[in-house]
């Protein structure tokens, strides 16, 4: 089945929630996450100290995504509501941690997420409600975009040059819509040298990942010194 042709749900664990003939109810509620303060009173001082930006970002607290589900099969053939909700509790319960979470509501975007509670059974004669929620990582994740207009939101994307010739020195402008600092992977075809918000790289032929190769948000300009072709790819996170 083709995404254009499926009903709308969600993909979790390499399967769409329409694989097992769940049908997401209105219901869909998607919590926003808080942002996670930090804060300390100094004696014989009003008021508090908020450390909560020390290192000059917000962090957040997780969030939750649920889908009321209807399912099919209820309580005239036993037998089979029982094998079809033990086909559904495998796959929703199987993965180790979290993984990605798409809902087609939101195309481009994903959650890193995890059922951490069962999921709650409401059986009825001829079909079941399935509340599912997945327990998700704050930010949801966006992957970064270049020129392609036709998958470009104006509203919210900025467009960087992904790709890049260098030829001796170049100097590339790559912009982090997110809310967060996010890893930078940067693809060289030889090697060659990088500078990164004060940060000087030895880059090597391949993948070059490093915990200090990373982009904040907004604008970042990344010197290359070499010959030769360069990618970049980072996910976004967005609250």
């Amino acid at each position: 089945m083709t995404q254009e042709s499926r009903p709308y749900g969600f993909e979790f664990a390499g399967h769409h929630s329409s694989d097992f003939e769940l049908v997401v109810l209105a219901e869909k509620t998607v919590t926003m996450p808080s942002k996670r303060k930090s804060q300390l009173q100094l004696p014989y001082r009003t008021g508090y100290i908020d450390l909560s930006d020390l290192y000059g970002l917000n962090t957040y607290d997780e969030r939750t995504v649920t889908f009321p589900c209807r399912l099919p099969y209820g309580q005239e053939n036993l037998s089979l509501m029982n094998q079809k909700l033990t086909e559904l509790m495998n796959w929703l319960m199987k993965p180790t941690g979290k993984t990605l979470l798409k809902d087609d509501a939101m195309p481009g975007y994903a959650f890193m997420a995890e059922v951490q509670t069962a999921p709650t059974i409401e059986e009825g004669w001829n079909f079941c409600k399935v509340t599912v929620v997945f327990q998700c990582y704050a930010y949801r994740l966006k992957r970064c975009y270049d020129d392609v207009w036709d998958t470009f939101y104006f509203n919210l994307d900025a467009a960087s040059n992904i790709e890049v010739d260098v030829k001796g020195h170049e100097s590339v402008l790559l912009i982090n819509t997110g809310h967060n600092r996010v890893r930078l992977t940067v693809t060289c075809s030889t090697a060659m040298s990088a500078s990164v918000n004060d940060h000087v790289f030895a880059l090597k032929a391949g993948d070059n990942v490093n915990p200090y190769l990373e982009l904040m948000p907004g604008e970042n300009t990344v010197n290359l010194e070499g010959t030769g072709h360069v990618k970049f790819n980072w996910t976004e996170e967005w609250p």
